[in-house]
């Protein structure tokens, strides 16, 4: 039988280490990035970056700069716009906040890979429902071009993004 976390009782507008059942990780798809106003504790109104996700009945979560590196990294662009369909791996951690330590979300440092227990994605580029492609079915192409293009690809849009030239500053322009 699960537990019920008392944090889930208070029913906050973001999404909070409590939510991950018994440890687990979650697999999230950006959907959006932006800044918001957030009412914190005590009602004192902030200005935060909230990500908002495709899965349904996710609510929003607000990223503080490490999981925002970390975001960069994994997906070499500082832009969040650049962001939008990529997917992201949430963990609970804890961390030290006014001497206290404290339970927070954290980003794993890796592209979390598409399973068969996902649904069938979508085209980040085009939003079209990923469908086989040459040998692969849906799920082997959008892990394919997630590895290779740092975000799930149709084929059409895959192969559109083969024929563009490599982005400046790109380790083979190097002489």
């Amino acid at each position: 039988m699960s537990k019920t976390h008392w944090k889930q009782l208070i029913n906050t507008d973001y999404l909070g280490a409590y939510a991950l059942k018994d440890g687990e990780d979650m697999v999230l798809t950006i959907k959006s990035v932006g800044q918001e106003v957030v009412t914190g504790s005590g009602g004192k109104k902030e200005t935060c970056t909230v990500a908002h996700f495709t899965e349904n009945g996710i609510k929003p979560m607000i990223l503080n700069r490490t999981n925002m590196k970390t975001i960069t990294k994994l997906y070499k662009s500082p832009y969040i716009e650049d962001w939008v369909g990529k997917r992201i791996q949430v963990y609970q951690s804890t961390t030290k906040l006014a001497g206290e330590t404290v339970e927070c979300l954290r980003i794993r440092d890796f592209v979390p890979r598409v399973t068969a227990q996902d649904k069938t994605p979508r085209c980040a580029s085009c939003q079209s429902e990923l469908t086989g492609y040459g040998k692969m079915n849906a799920l082997q192409l959008a892990d394919y071009t997630l590895r290779k293009y740092g975000k799930a690809l149709c084929g059409k849009c895959a192969e559109a993004a083969a024929k563009a030239p490599a982005p400046e500053g790109d380790a083979s322009d190097a002489e």
